[in-house]
């Protein structure tokens, strides 16, 4: 890690440790009343945030695959 990234890293661990919950909270789940909408924004935030997760999981895991043949050719 280069001297100017991990300003940047600590900078930002800081500002994200003092943040308050406000500044946090998305618009729609903050001071919202619970209803079905409100479930179902929460659900679609999980299986959005899910599907990305695998989708770079598996980019990761070929990109580790194609490291690794070539490290045996």
């Amino acid at each position: 890690m280069t001297k100017k990234t991990r300003r940047l890293f600590l900078a930002t661990t800081v500002v994200m440790a003092l943040a308050t919950d406000t500044a946090l909270a998305c618009p729609v789940c903050f001071r919202v009343e619970e209803s079905a909408t409100t479930d179902g924004v929460r659900a679609a935030v999980v299986v959005l945030v899910g599907v990305t997760a695998v989708v770079l999981g598996a980019f990761a895991r070929f990109i580790v695959g194609f490291a690794k043949r070539e490290r045996n050719q």
